[in-house]
């Protein structure tokens, strides 16, 4: 088995890492410790408490969203 690259982690430093060598067309192989329904790390937990206001995606669901209504809530 032949790579450019070795990860160690799957956190989102390391799935990050992975892409950009992926998209510029290196092998890499990732190690990490959790089956792949764990990806993401410590971020897989914290992104639970992340509170986005405005984003683009809710912008194209029609989400009518705004700093003034984040902050009533």
């Amino acid at each position: 088995m032949h790579a450019d690259a070795i990860i160690v982690g799957a956190g989102l430093s390391g799935l990050v890492a992975a892409n950009e060598l992926i998209s510029a067309g290196k092998k890499v192989i990732i190690i990490y410790q959790e089956n792949e329904k764990n990806l993401g790390g410590q971020a897989f937990w914290s992104f639970g408490g992340m509170f986005l206001v405005d984003s683009p995606m809710q912008r194209r669901l029609g989400v009518k969203d705004s700093f003034e209504l984040a902050w009533q809530d």
